[in-house]
């Protein structure tokens, strides 16, 4: 896949997206703001007519690129990789280049923003009828349940990103529509950790977040929003050259959690010998037998740009 093909299905899904927005806001200009929740489709439009809405996506933004950045900086600057922009490899940051890591993570953000809002308005507004059960007392529930909802929470984000991420995002109907634009960031570096189209966020960023609420279990939402902040730093330290092993720090760690290399291995496949779709966890690629523990063919380069980078430190 060339440079113009990733850029093709970034304009794809960009002309997609922008479609359907411009349809649901039209649909909401004919209609008066409600005070009751039935169904999606009457939700969805209630919110598009709601002020708060709209205050809360102009609030939001600012903060989801302020965490981006921040995490994006960090794990580059710990794990720096040099990449060669040839073949399908876009620029890490470009002004002209869309393609480019920084532009395709914000792209990503822009349009997966307004999607995250309108869940927790709805909540907000609608309460329980929105189908969610998300709460602001982070002792509601007690202390157990204020610790114990975090490694609940990740499972379920976990399960449902690898379902969403092996039988939807790399089936071959939806691959080169949705998906490979990610995998052209090969290698990946932390600043592609988020950089998706806004098609692609949907199944990487806005139902791993969201179907969990949709369970009846009660979620504490500064909880949620916190973790969800955590997971953008994660998936930036995952496409980094990191070459931290958990295992080095704990045997059950390392058997339990993916590692930067376990994703990169990710990234160095595309339809065909995918493996390693969880980003959190090695349980569901496991038991579904799609773990790989080898390394990348660029892992050695990466070695030895971190010694040569080691070396001039020391001089």
């Amino acid at each position: 896949m060339g440079i113009g093909e990733f850029g093709s299905g970034v304009a794809m899904e960009v002309t997609a997206f922008t479609a359907v927005s411009a349809t649901l806001y039209y649909l909401a200009s004919l209609h008066e703001p409600s005070d009751t929740c039935s169904g999606v489709y009457n939700c969805v439009i209630s919110m598009l007519n709601d002020e708060e809405y709209h205050l809360r996506c102009m609030i939001s933004f600012p903060i989801a690129i302020l965490i981006y950045l921040a995490s994006a900086v960090t794990a580059a600057t710990m794990f720096p990789r040099k990449v060669a922009v040839r073949g399908s490899r876009p620029p890490i940051a470009s002004f002209h280049n869309w393609s480019a890591d920084i532009n395709v993570s914000l792209l990503g953000l822009l349009s997966g923003t307004p999607m995250i809002q309108l869940f927790h308005v709805c909540n907000d507004k609608y309460g329980d009828a929105s189908g969610m059960r998300l709460y602001k007392d982070p002792f509601q529930y007690g202390l157990i349940w204020a610790v114990a909802q975090i490694p609940i929470y990740l499972l379920m984000w976990d399960l449902t990103f690898y379902i969403l991420h092996r039988w939807v995002l790399h089936h071959p109907l939806f691959y080169k529509l949705l998906h490979s634009g990610h995998h052209a960031f090969r290698p990946p570096t932390g600043w592609s950790g988020i950089a998706v189209g806004p098609l692609d966020v949907i199944f990487e960023g806005i139902l791993p977040y969201t179907i969990p609420l949709f369970f009846g279990i009660p979620f504490h939402e500064y909880t949620v929003n916190a973790v969800n902040a955590l997971l953008t730093f994660h998936a930036c330290v995952l496409h980094s050259s990191c070459h931290a092993e958990y295992g080095n720090l704990s045997g059950f760690l390392g058997w339990l959690m993916i590692s930067p290399i376990g994703h990169n291995m990710h990234h160095q496949y595309g339809l065909k010998n995918a493996c390693n779709f969880a980003p959190i966890f090695k349980i569901w690629d496991r038991w579904l037998g799609t773990l790989n523990e080898t390394e990348p063919f660029w892992w050695k380069t990466d070695r030895k740009q971190s010694s040569e980078i080691e070396s001039s430190k020391g001089k």
